[in-house]
């Protein structure tokens, strides 16, 4: 995957656990929504055709929606993150300057990566701008995030759910699916939400499975305002 290193993103990238821890990445991937229903629903809501996945991770998500008529970008910005071994077309990129020229796509979305909560609505528009730059008038952008309301989130009190309203405000529908992280076992469970949390959740952490509340946000390019 040719392109800068992570370092040469500057501040553009949020930096992930995921290069440098492998095994709690590993617990995270295997345990979070195991029943597969973020990965249903865009298969079920994106269409055939070029699709960008906006901050691509290992490529687990791309994989598993690559095929049948889509073809799968995977974008990301991160060479540790990379799995080469995925039968994919990698690209280097930050969702605020996507190396790719106006209309290259069908579709893009994002799972729990650029347009995480906390990012500023400055730096959210800039990523908007761009994907719908790259995404032809009428593709569909899909934006996936925390949803909050749920066992997940009020193991801590930072703030981890997005802003509903800054999305619907631009033309985005909103939806929540509901879902789990279900470990296991229970110290496995208490390991990786000690990680993300602190010291202190452990102690809160009694049972192997923990719902958990995802927003998916859905847009037509070209539509929504940034």
């Amino acid at each position: 995957m040719p392109g800068r290193s992570i370092d040469g993103f500057g501040d553009d990238v949020i930096r992930f656990y995921g290069s440098t821890d492998r095994r709690i990445f590993e617990i995270e991937r295997r345990c979070m929504d195991r029943d597969g229903s973020v990965i249903s629903f865009l298969g079920e809501t994106l269409p055939r055709g070029r699709v960008l996945d906006v901050g691509a991770g290992d490529g687990y998500t791309a994989e598993r929606l690559n095929g049948d008529g889509r073809i799968v970008v995977a974008m990301e910005p991160d060479p540790g993150m990379v799995a080469a071994e995925r039968s994919l077309i990698w690209a280097s990129g930050v969702a605020q300057d996507v190396p790719f020229h106006d209309d290259s796509f069908d579709a893009a979305y994002s799972t729990w990566a650029f347009f995480l909560s906390g990012t500023s609505p400055e730096v959210l528009a800039a990523g908007l701008a761009e994907v719908q730059r790259v995404v032809r008038t009428g593709g569909l952008i899909v934006v996936i995030d925390n949803a909050g309301g749920d066992e997940f989130t009020s193991l801590t009190d930072r703030p981890l759910s997005g802003d509903p309203s800054w999305w619907v405000d631009r033309g985005f529908e909103h939806r929540t699916l509901r879902t789990s992280f279900r470990f296991d076992s229970l110290e496995e469970a208490r390991e990786l939400l000690e990680y993300y949390f602190g010291e202190g959740v452990r102690e809160k952490v009694d049972k192997t499975e923990i719902s958990y509340n995802v927003a998916a946000y859905t847009g037509v390019s070209g539509e929504v305002t940034t």
